[in-house]
């Protein structure tokens, strides 16, 4: 039969088996998780990266492109408006026209009535 050194000595093996069993897992499970964690941060990354280039992508045709065709056609439009100058200068001939167009309606009405 086994005596209360030898019972005493198989505890402290299984114990010490147990503990090294249990830094081996604790190990294996960190270094599993870590793993996990990496390729979980890869796909996040690649996610990110597909998302961002559908962005772009989006912004580049669905709002520049409309920017830009905008853009053009304030330019064309500015080429065609005149000058300050000549601004200034049609001002005081719509004034006159108005001028003269008011006097002959004046003067049409007199006529009609006489």
């Amino acid at each position: 039969m086994l005596e209360e050194k030898d019972l005493q000595a198989i505890a402290r093996l299984i114990l010490a088996s147990e503990e090294r069993l249990r830094a081996e897992f604790h190990a294996k499970l960190e270094m599993e998780i870590r793993a996990s964690e990496e390729r979980m941060r890869e796909g996040m990354s690649a996610e990110f990266h597909a998302g961002e280039n559908r962005t772009h992508t989006y912004i580049e045709n669905g709002v520049m492109k409309p920017i830009r065709l905008l853009a053009e056609g304030h330019a064309q439009i500015l080429e065609r408006l005149p000058g300050v100058d000549a601004l200034d200068s049609l001002r005081g001939r719509v004034c006159n026209l108005e001028r003269v167009v008011t006097e002959q309606g004046h003067e049409i009405d007199e006529l009609k009535r006489a």
